[in-house]
This record gives C-alpha cells, sequence and structure tokens, in this order.
C-alpha cells in the first residue's frame, strides 16, 4: 500500500509541487501498486481530476502542520506532498520529497522559521528522501546537515506534452516571464530589459493578476508593451512559449525550474540566470547568465534575434529536454519506495 497525503492540494491551487504530485499519483494509479489519496477539502479547492479513496475536511491553518492519521503494514509508504508525517503508530516506511530552500535563503519572520522546523523535523524522521535536484540535495545537506545519513535519491522533476510547432525558429514580438513575480525571481530586472528594445512585449504568466504597484511600475517602464495571460492551460502555455522570442527566467534561486524545460520542450530559446538548480537542468542549451542584471538580459534578447544564434538554442534546447519525462519521475520515484522497503 502506497499512501499519499495530498495535502498540497488545498494549500496551493497551482504551482510546481502540486502538478508533481498530480502527475506522480497519475501513475502509480496506472500501476499495480494500490494508493491510497488523502484528498483534503478546504473551500473547494482540491482538484476534481485527483483519484482518491478518502476525503477529509478540515482547516487548512492547523491541519497542514497535524500528523495523518493511516496505520500501515510495515512494506507501506507514507509520502506527504508537503512536510507532514503519519502517526507514530504507522509501521511503514516515510518518504519525504524535498523540493527547495526557499524559506531558509529569503526568509519571512516567523513563518518561514515555523516552516523550517516542520521541513526539518519531516525530513529527519523520513525513512527515504527524494530530492528534486542535485542542488536541493546540497541546500538539505546545508541547512539540515544531520540529513547526509539518510538514504536520498536525486529524481528529477518531469514536463508536460509539450511540443514544437512547424515553423521553428519563428517568433512574434514578445518574451514570456512565467510564475511567481516577488523578489528574488527579478520581474522587475526583467521588464527594465525591455526599456531599449522597444518593439519586444512582455507577457506574464500565472503568478496571480499584477498588483497595483507592479501595474505602476510596468506603465512607466514600459508603457503599452505588457499583458498577463492569467492562469492558462498547458496547450495555451506551449502556445505562448512556441511563437515568444524567449522566455527570460532570471529568478536568483529554484529548486528545479518546470517553466525552463517546458520552453526548450516547445523550441522556445531560455535566457536565464547560472545560479541554484537552473544551471543544473539547462546544462548548454540556455543563455545563463553571471551576476544577471537587466543590460545583460537586453543583450541576450539582442542576441536572440540573429537566426543561426536563435536557432542553435532551440536545437540545443530540444535534444536537453528529452531527458526529463514525468513517467520517468514516477518510474525513478516507485524504484525508490521498492529500495527502502528493502525490495530489489
Amino acid at each position: 500500500m502506497i499512501f499519499i497525503d495530498g495535502i498540497i492540494f488545498s494549500l496551493q491551487k497551482s504551482g510546481g509541487i502540486s502538478v508533481y504530485f498530480d502527475e506522480l499519483l497519475k501513475r502509480l494509479n496506472e500501476g499495480d501498486e494500490h494508493v491510497t489519496h488523502l484528498l483534503y477539502e478546504n473551500n473547494n479547492s482540491y482538484t476534481e481530476n485527483q483519484c482518491t479513496n478518502k476525503k477529509i475536511k478540515f482547516n487548512i491553518s492547523l491541519e497542514r502542520f497535524l500528523k495523518v492519521n493511516v496505520v500501515g503494514c510495515k512494506n507501506d509508504i507514507f509520502h506527504s506532498s508537503y512536510y507532514r508525517l503519519p502517526v507514530a503508530k504507522f509501521q511503514g516506511k516515510i518518504i519525504t520529497t524535498v523540493h527547495d530552500f526557499t524559506e531558509e535563503l529569503y526568509p519571512r519572520g516567523i513563518i518561514s522559521k515555523i516552516l523550517h522546523l516542520q521541513k526539518r523535523n519531516a525530513i529527519l524522521k523520513s525513512d527515504g528522501l527524494i530530492c528534486i535536484s542535485e542542488n536541493t540535495k546540497k541546500d538539505m545537506h546545508k541547512f539540515i546537515p544531520e540529513s547526509i545519513n539518510i538514504p536520498t535519491k536525486v529524481i528529477y522533476n518531469g514536463v508536460g506534452d509539450f511540443a514544437c510547432d512547424n515553423e521553428l525558429g519563428a517568433y512574434n514580438p514578445y518574451v514570456v516571464f512565467v510564475g511567481a513575480r516577488n523578489g528574488y525571481k527579478n520581474f522587475r530586472m526583467c521588464t527594465e530589459a525591455l526599456v531599449s528594445i522597444d518593439d519586444i512585449n512582455l507577457v506574464a504568466v500565472g503568478g496571480g493578476q499584477f498588483t497595483a504597484e507592479e501595474l505602476c511600475m510596468l506603465n512607466e517602464i514600459i508603457p503599452g508593451r505588457f499583458s498577463h495571460a492569467g492562469f492558462v492551460s498547458e496547450k495555451e502555455l506551449e502556445g505562448l512559449y512556441q511563437k515568444a522570442l524567449a522566455l527570460v527566467y532570471p529568478s536568483y534561486y529554484e529548486g528545479f525550474g518546470i517553466p525552463v524545460i517546458e520552453a526548450m520542450k516547445s523550441g522556445c530559446p531560455v535566457i536565464a540566470s547560472r545560479s541554484s538548480s537552473v544551471e543544473e537542468i539547462s546544462a548548454d542549451a540556455a543563455i545563463l547568465i553571471n551576476d544577471i542584471t537587466a543590460i545583460k538580459i537586453r543583450d541576450a534578447i539582442i542576441e536572440l534575434r540573429n537566426n543561426k544564434a536563435r536557432m542553435d538554442r532551440i536545437i540545443s534546447g530540444l535534444e536537453n529536454s528529452k531527458n526529463f519525462s514525468w513517467n520517468k519521475m514516477a518510474i525513478e520515484t516507485l524504484c525508490f519506495y521498492n529500495s527502502i522497503r528493502g525490495e530489489k
């Protein structure tokens, strides 16, 4: 029996961790293993397409920190989607996926301290750990050095069914910025890079609607040359990537960076900061910038307007993206479960 604690589907409506567990659940439910998915209802924030054996209503502010009341046999697996543990009477093996150390590197006061303690407790009481990148594993050993003694496997995230179109290399006059836009994500830097390239627009995807402060900044720096695509389907996102001049991904820190691989798979060149896991998963396929600045991003955008430079990045990106798939992630995860169980 595999118990998947689906708390993440009530903690966030969309995001990298919920995508990860959604894709894992799909594949586990297609296999021979018996899977119990504990799905929590909280203002209908759970996704309707989730396979589940049990639904529980709860108070999100409290339940996210409580132990999960499941009882298992010695060969059962408990895998929480967000740093929770089963009750003490659980007899099986505990697996924790470690995604990043954003709260430790960019603390938000008391909430970050609480979340770190929860993460630390889950990690140190696990029988096996999955890190989504070598960089995340390195950060784990830095912030929680005792974890070095726990069996750990690096299993990369996958990417959806993205594909390039038939007009490889053609583009419309815009760059795309995907995801959250706070602080270390460097959204303002991306905007400032377009000041002197007045025929290129900016399309933001996800991350919530523009705030009043962001709108003020955008209207000041690139008036009339920005838009927000909102929350889009995978197919719509694929279309945005396919026609973009580039994905600009200047984040200082990522546990993995799924948009980088999504863009590459769609035939979209990537401009990113040479930092954290982004350098690790990009190989030599992206334009990676040391000590990233708006001027350096601008120069990279101009470079990609050269047909040969653009095609070189597209071809190398398509090749690199073949290394990542959700099927591969699920197979490696199941193999890790079995290794922790002591099965060959």
